[in-house]
């Protein structure tokens, strides 16, 4: 009769994730270059049960799974802004953080910090970095879709998009970045993808697909919630029963 209890808990404790992700998700609907988290379920383990001449298999219950992150892409906003940066295609933006990890980003709203170097909003470093001389305005910077930085007829370098094999297995680090890892693989520059000047991509979080979601595994929730209530009456019931007798 505890496997039953189990099991039910098993099942609201996965539902609870899934509440999380979504929760999560709906946090940041209006956040830029956001990808979606992506939740998946499987069972826990089954066990073989010898009764009255047969045998069957009892579950243990379901599990939540993390399957990384959404690889759609969000909707393009014109900015205007010249250190505004889209990404047209796969891939992203490579920087450096505070500590020198080099992470990976959709958040393309860069601006200059005290050496004028381009940077993200809460600081990252461009890799490789690109510092635009002080009698340069960023009103004159123009990049090109290869991501070429000119100004003035001199080209101040480079903004190069890298990929991995499996983006969904990369590493969310807060503030819109990731890192690498084994799984996802190391990241790689491509060529198939280009840079758009003036224009912000937007979260790629659906809300209304997200809120049929949130009121399915709600319902999801009670019914593991209702039969964790029933098993516990089971137990007293079969509890009652032992003692009188």
């Amino acid at each position: 009769m505890l496997e039953g209890l189990f099991s039910a808990a098993a099942g609201m404790n996965a539902q609870q994730q899934q509440l999380n992700a979504i929760a999560n998700n709906l946090a940041n609907a209006s956040t830029t270059g956001y990808r979606a988290v992506q939740v998946g379920f499987t069972d826990l383990l089954y066990s073989e049960v010898k009764e009255a001449g047969t045998a069957t298999t009892t579950g243990a219950g379901a599990a939540a799974r993390p399957l990384g992150y959404s690889s759609a892409p969000g909707g393009l906003r014109q900015t205007g802004d010249p250190l505004d940066l889209a990404i047209s295609g796969e891939g992203y933006f490579r920087v450096r953080s505070a500590t020198g990890a080099v992470l990976l980003t959709r958040n393309g709203s860069f601006g200059l910090d005290a050496r004028r170097r381009i940077v993200t909003q809460s600081g990252q470093l461009l890799d490789p970095p690109i510092t635009i001389p002080p009698e340069i305005s960023p009103s004159e910077v123009s990049i090109s879709a290869g991501g070429v930085v000119q100004a003035r007829g001199r080209t101040l370098g480079r903004i190069a998009i890298y990929g991995v094999a499996a983006p969904e297995k990369l590493l969310a680090t807060g503030e819109g970045s990731f890192a690498v890892t084994p799984e996802s693989g190391p990241a790689r520059a491509l060529r198939s993808s280009t840079v758009i000047q003036g224009a912000l991509e937007g979260s790629d979080v659906e809300v209304a697909s997200e809120l049929a979601q949130m009121a399915l595994t709600e319902r999801g929730y009670q019914m593991s919630a209702n039969a964790v209530k029933i098993e516990g009456q089971m137990l007293a019931t079969a509890n009652q029963i032992y003692t009188s007798a």
